[in-house]
């Protein structure tokens, strides 16, 4: 190669970065063009360039270094996690020896050790876990409690266990069951049931709580007015998840429909409750009296007709605007 050719190739070298941002004259473009053309070595280098951009570098860069500090954080989160479960297991080990010298059985030493379990599950559970840090937590605070429940129904003598458990998995069902299933992946058939899910297990869970309750009581009359009071209840909650979820209609039929089926609901449901639970035909709303607020029968009547006008009302404005607008 010629002392010229080298001369050119330092020269379209240093035009290069221009010519790919497409900021050098007309002339230099032309005569970057045409070397390349006939320079191999040239035509590797701007490939090169396009390869590694300063967007790309910057990218690439900034990529790693925020793995690296993402990095930094878990191993420090994880060395926090053992630091606190190490200092939860102090109180541990001095119960189990003070119970174990002492002679005085291993109960306290099993309440306490399901209570570090809890703590542990609130606090240690996230900052070890990478992935699904809720869930996980969720997941070992309900079964440490379940845990202290067994262990404290086993010092008591025994036969309450279930009596706390029910209740308790239905009361944390509602608020926490939303959450979990709402991060966790299920089978293609099931992926887009979720809500549906989660209402069946909470009715399931009712409907145990109120066996358990009364059946550990004996109060089998009570059971019979608990179910009927809970069919009563999910049965407008599962109309109203229908509704909301399956009618196929838009947004605002969907509103009015809603709104008044649970009218309905609220001024009829006493009595469809004293008809079932106590065999009494009544029609609440045949007592309605605006000029007397002082005797609570025509209270109730009053506000049950008065949910009915105006929910009514609402509703129905918002089912005429869901049919004019339904394109």
């Amino acid at each position: 190669m010629s002392k010229d050719q080298f001369n050119e190739c330092d020269v379209v070298q240093d035009l290069l970065p221009l010519y790919y941002d497409n900021a050098c004259s007309p002339a230099s473009k032309k005569m970057v063009e045409q070397h390349l053309m006939t320079c191999e070595k040239c035509k590797k280098t701007y490939e090169a360039l396009k390869n590694t951009t300063i967007d790309t570098v910057m990218k690439n860069e900034s990529e790693g270094i925020l793995e690296r500090h993402a990095k930094k954080e878990r191993n420090m989160a994880y060395k926090a996690g053992i630091v606190i479960a190490l200092l939860l297991m102090v109180p541990v080990v001095i119960t189990f020896i003070v119970s174990m010298s002492s002679g005085g059985g291993l109960g306290v030493f099993a309440v306490l050790t399901a209570s570090m379990l809890l703590v542990a599950s609130l606090s240690v559970v996230p900052l070890v876990s990478t992935q699904r840090r809720m869930i996980k937590s969720i997941l070992a605070s309900v079964t440490a409690l379940l845990l202290i429940f067994f262990f404290v129904d086993r010092m008591n003598g025994g036969g309450e266990f279930i009596l706390w458990t029910i209740p308790t998995i239905f009361g944390l069902s509602v608020v926490f069951f939303p959450l979990v299933i709402r991060n966790i992946t299920l089978p293609p058939i099931l992926s887009d049931k979720k809500a549906l899910i989660t209402l069946a297990w909470d009715t399931l869970w009712l409907f145990l709580t109120i066996f358990e309750v009364c059946n550990h009581s004996g109060d089998r009359e009570g059971m019979r007015a608990g179910y009927i009071a809970a069919f009563i209840l999910m049965a407008g909650v599962w109309l109203v998840f229908w509704v909301a979820r399956y009618l196929p209609v838009n947004g605002w039929i969907k509103a009015g429909t809603i709104l008044i089926i649970s009218c309905i609901w609220m001024a009829f449901t006493n009595d469809v409750y004293a008809y079932f639970a106590e065999h009494k035909k009544q029609l609440t709303i045949l007592s309605t009296h605006f000029s007397d607020w002082t005797n609570h029968i025509c209270v109730n009547a009053n506000v049950c007709t008065l949910i009915l006008i105006f929910g009514g009302i609402a509703g129905g404005g918002l089912l005429v605007y869901g049919m004019i607008n339904r394109k």
